[in-house]
């Protein structure tokens, strides 16, 4: 059973377009390409398990804020608007 789906938005169908369009509360242009993945739910981490998950996230970050601590702040935005590039271009 498969968990992934994807699907450029002009090879929907009709009813599947309008479901996604429903469901993202906007219209899709043809040159979108639409994921789909589905996941399972679980109950989140209660107790000791919580707080380790809490301190695994806070250690990576802190070695990704390391790796960024000397790159000067207009590098950092520049590099942040040129990936926000990528995946949102602009239209029109």
């Amino acid at each position: 059973m498969q968990n992934i789906a994807m699907s450029w938005a002009r090879d929907l169908s009709a009813p599947v377009k309008a479901a996604l369009e429903n469901l993202l509360g906007r219209p899709l242009q043809d040159d979108e390409q639409v994921s789909l993945r589905i996941y399972k739910s679980h109950d989140a981490p209660l107790g000791e398990a919580r707080r380790a998950a809490a301190r695994r996230l806070e250690e990576h970050l802190d070695r990704m804020a390391g790796k960024a601590k000397d790159v000067p702040q207009n590098e950092i935005e520049t590099a942040i608007d040129e990936a926000l590039e990528q995946v949102r271009p602009k239209r029109g």
